[in-house]
């Protein structure tokens, strides 16, 4: 999970996980996997922590990793298994075999160690689930709105009226931590 117990109860503004109501209590270690499921999702990326396998495209004799290493160890391997030369700078692995950088469009497969899950994330799923918890399931009010104007009209709660748990604006923010496609042009002569 992106968050805890601990993150929701401080993002409702209470001291401690204690502080929970027994219906909150009940509900958030179902909502806290299921939001974090869906923002992971939404961000194309898993955030959790721990050893990462990841095959990547070589382009000009770098690699991009899909996320942040925790500054340890990486290797590099061609598809044939043999171990390749490889130095960590930020984001990208310098590859190289032989002492020649490798070409582009060569894949190789990267294994790392992701680092801690940032804590943008588990302020943003810490807040959907504290929104979602707010909410009384069985009050009516809480399911719908009447609004009376000329012509009748019920506005129903997106809970009830979807699956959704994350707003447009959630959405929004999930997938800005979304990788950019890399431009790679390839010319052949």
């Amino acid at each position: 999970m992106l968050a805890s117990r601990a993150d929701v109860a401080q993002a409702l503004g209470l001291d401690d996980e204690n502080g929970l109501s027994e219906s909150q209590a009940n509900r958030v270690d179902a909502l806290l996997e299921r939001v974090s499921r869906l923002f992971a999702r939404e961000a194309g990326r898993s955030f959790t922590p721990g050893l990462v396998t990841v095959r990547a495209a070589v382009v000009a004799g770098r690699v991009r990793l899909p996320d942040s290493s925790d500054g340890g160890t990486v290797a590099v391997e061609d598809l044939d298994g043999v171990a390749l030369t490889a130095e960590l700078d930020g984001l990208y692995v310098d590859v190289a075999r032989n002492g020649c950088a490798l070409a582009t469009g060569e894949l190789v497969t990267v294994t790392y160690t992701r680092g801690e899950t940032p804590e943008s994330v588990t302020a943003a799923v810490a807040g959907i689930v504290a929104r979602n918890l707010t909410v009384d399931p069985m009050s009516a009010e809480a399911q719908s709105t009447d609004i009376s104007t000329l012509d009748f009209r019920q506005r129903l709660a997106d809970w009830v009226s979807s699956t959704n748990l994350l707003t447009d604006e959630e959405i929004a923010e999930a997938r800005s931590y979304r990788y950019p496609a890399p431009n790679v042009i390839v010319h052949r002569l």
